[in-house]
């Protein structure tokens, strides 16, 4: 397969250590309505009616995405571990593992509007790859020469996106394409990672700074910054068709909360009664997925209109 480079970064953290973290909470759970979120900041003010996306019996459900028809995720059933993580789909009220060939521990990250699934996977040997899924095929996904692949995006044309780690233990955003690998790397960045890409092919994700992380959304190859304010850490994850960016960033006393960046203005997303908030995707009909972090313990996947 061919490939295309454009920079030369270093090393920071890697996805699956963020897939694999509880949610940092707050002592109080937040005295918000009911089942519901507000969205408020410079924005216009919006309410989003939540609903929860649980793995039967598990201890932490994440929900990655959806396409409106079927929701991806992972979950967790020990409480007190993060060690095995397991893929689902959930369809038509029934949740079903999505059970990927070699893997010991899995994770359904993206689908798009044809049903094609990405995620990443560890096998036995401890070696992580990323997969695509489509009906009852999957196909691994594989940086040439990497250490590891993760595949966490996919667009309505199958382009995917994620990260990869070189020999040198340096971590690089990805997009595949067809046949071809392509690096993307943030200009200067110690490292970088890829996570969501639209049908414009714009792409977000993130990199770290001297403080913390950023995010960053680049369209037509130019990268823009993308920080919550008087914030230190912000992961941008999803980027719909309209330019919406969705994600989430640590408060001053380290607690995670949902965004949303829309018109060039950005709102914290809480879901009501929870002590942490995640956005993972956002969808062109402003629909998103992510998980909160539950007053009587445990992480619920949540999706919100």
């Amino acid at each position: 397969m061919a490939t295309t480079q454009t920079s030369q970064p270093q090393h920071w953290f890697s996805p699956l250590d963020l897939l694999t973290r509880r949610l940092r909470v707050a002592v109080e759970p937040t005295p918000l309505a009911a089942a519901t979120a507000v969205e408020r900041g410079p924005a216009a003010v919006r309410t989003y009616a939540f609903a929860t996306v649980d793995y039967p019996g598990a201890a932490w459900s994440f929900l990655a995405d959806t396409n409106g028809t079927t929701a991806v995720g992972y979950f967790f059933m020990d409480p007190h571990s993060s060690s095995v993580a397991t893929a689902f789909t959930f369809k038509g009220g029934v949740y079903r593992v999505l059970t990927v060939p070699n893997a010991t521990m899995s994770f359904a990250l993206g689908i798009n509007t044809a049903g094609t699934i990405v995620g990443t996977y560890e096998d036995a040997a401890g070696k992580r790859r990323g997969f695509k899924n489509s009906g009852a095929t999957f196909t691994d996904i594989a940086y040439p020469r990497a250490v590891d692949t993760q595949a966490i995006g996919i667009n309505d044309a199958g382009k995917i996106v994620g990260t990869y780690t070189d020999a040198a233990n340096v971590q690089h955003g990805f997009l595949f394409s067809g046949a071809t690998y392509t690096t993307i790397d943030f200009p200067h960045a110690t490292g970088t990672t890829i996570t969501g890409i639209n049908a414009h092919d714009d792409i977000v994700g993130g990199y770290p700074d001297a403080n913390g992380a950023r995010g960053f959304v680049r369209k037509a190859a130019v990268f823009t910054p993308v920080d919550f304010p008087l914030t230190k850490f912000t992961i941008a994850w999803s980027i719909n068709d309209a330019g919406d960016v969705a994600g989430y960033y640590y408060d001053a006393n380290g607690i995670d909360h949902g965004f949303v960046f829309s018109g060039g203005a950005f709102s914290a997303v809480d879901v009501a009664g929870a002590r942490g908030t995640q956005l993972m995707r956002i969808k062109n009909s402003g629909q998103v997925t992510g998980a909160c972090a539950v007053a009587l313990g445990g992480e619920q996947g949540i999706i919100g209109q």
